[in-house]
């Protein structure tokens, strides 16, 4: 079983951030400097979460930290492919509504 992992593909401007394992305290900054990497302003950011199997506290901060921040840039912010976990934390903490949620990144890659 994978830890943690995050893979960014694609240019400046048009990335996928493919993460997977458990995204908790250990994974936070590395998933925030991969985040803050692929928020550009007028760029998509399309984030594959189809492979995580945990995430905590410190894990759903560091997606929220990140919408701010592509309110912020004007960036476009994109969860792709998450699991019924993940989105039963999103829904617990009350903040689904801040993601724009696709069921693949082919969806979330579109404009």
């Amino acid at each position: 079983m994978v830890r943690f992992s995050c893979e960014a593909s694609g240019t400046s401007g048009r990335m996928v951030l493919v993460v997977a394992g458990e995204v908790d305290l250990a994974a936070a900054d590395r998933l925030s400097e991969a985040l803050d990497r692929g928020l550009v302003p007028d760029g998509v950011l399309a984030v594959d979460l189809s492979a995580v199997t945990f995430i905590d506290s410190m894990g759903l901060r560091t997606l929220i930290k990140a919408a701010q921040k592509a309110d912020e840039v004007d960036a476009r912010l994109r969860l792709a492919a998450v699991p019924a976990a993940v989105t039963r934390v999103l829904e617990l903490a009350g903040v689904s509504g801040l993601f724009n949620v696709l069921e693949s990144i082919e969806r979330a890659l579109e404009d």
